[in-house]
């Protein structure tokens, strides 16, 4: 083998680590991202590759009325990270595009929709929503293991069967690979059987349900049924269940108990997780382990929220103190 082909091959090998390094849906926003950047540098006949820092300045400014914050964020992100896989040193790391980039946060100056959280009550009167079809029993396994696991939407996508064990105490997870974890170092959660909801159970049962042999280790746990399983006992799977369904059967399912749907999605369901788990006084350390945050910062806003009405100065104020007369 000569010295060129030896070169070829490691460069081609190099491509594909740095490919493996990010996760199927940040390549996908990449391609996105780099394809619009490519349409707004074609209509103002610029070089998109390598750009320049003025052509990024030009393109935030025609971002900066019509996207979201955390868009055009994404997008920068996007430009730079595809300036560095193509050998190219990213024309973002600018102080001129740090400037704009707060300018534009300023300007819009709206903090961002959160999705609220589903408490446990909540997940108990949706849960009663999910009929003995197949699909309400798919959903009803979705809905309570997606919200005791506190698990993402896409590593909820992405169990398999060998992925569970049904244990005397309850149900194991292994979590290969998760949105903090891309390495795919891995890790455990376990969930206890409960008393009024069950995702032990739930979970068995659309494994019961879905195949009357043992279904093969490498099976996704969570299928797509399509609209022509309504109403059936029971219907094939036709493939893995796009994690984007997550957020359309939490919003189904949040309007059937009344709620109003907009409110909600799949991150509703790890998001109330906490917030329930911190409300009763669990541990900011146990609640990290089970959620698996990296950022604490982000899982102390979940249980700000939770422990909003607890860590009250005016709730030691008003207790211990009675009001005043009206004489």
């Amino acid at each position: 083998m000569d010295s060129i082909t030896t070169i070829d091959n490691l460069e081609k090998k190099i491509e594909k680590l740095c490919e493996q390094s990010i996760s199927l849906a940040t390549k996908k926003a990449y391609r996105t991202d780099w394809k619009l950047f490519l349409e707004f540098c074609d209509t103002m006949n610029l070089p998109a590759l390598p750009a320049n820092t003025d052509t990024i300045c030009l393109y935030l400014a025609s971002l900066s009325e019509k996207s979201a914050v955390s868009t055009i964020v994404r997008k920068v992100t996007s430009i730079s990270m595809l300036h560095k896989f193509s050998g190219y040193d990213s024309p973002t790391k600018n102080e001129k595009i740090a400037t704009i980039l707060s300018g534009i946060k300023r300007s819009k100056q709206t903090a961002p929709k959160k999705a609220s959280s589903i408490n446990f009550t909540i997940i108990k009167k949706m849960i009663a929503q999910c009929d003995g079809t197949i699909m309400g029993v798919r959903d009803a396994a979705i809905l309570s293991l997606g919200w005791s696991s506190a698990m993402r939407r896409s590593e909820l996508c992405n169990l398999k069967i060998g992925d569970l064990s049904f244990e005397d105490r309850g149900l194991l997870i292994d979590i290969h690979r998760s949105k903090t974890d891309q390495e795919g170092k891995g890790c455990k959660i376990a969930i206890p059987f409960g008393s009024e909801i069950c995702p032990v159970a739930l979970t068995k049962r659309w494994i019961d349900r879905r195949s009357s042999i043992p279904l093969p280790p490498n099976e996704y746990l969570f299928t797509s049924l399509g609209n022509r399983a309504r109403g059936r006992w029971h219907w094939p799977a036709i493939g893995k269940l796009d994690d984007r369904m997550v957020s359309k059967i939490v919003k189904r399912y949040a309007s059937f108990a009344g709620l109003d749907a907009s409110n909600f999605s799949a991150h509703s369901l790890r998001r109330g997780m906490a917030t329930e788990a911190a409300s009763r006084g669990v541990p900011e350390r146990i609640i990290s382990r089970h959620t698996r945050h990296r950022s604490m910062a982000v899982l102390r806003g979940y249980i700000d929220d939770g422990t909003i009405w607890i860590d009250n100065p005016l709730t030691a104020i008003f207790s211990s103190t009675s009001l005043p007369s009206s004489d």
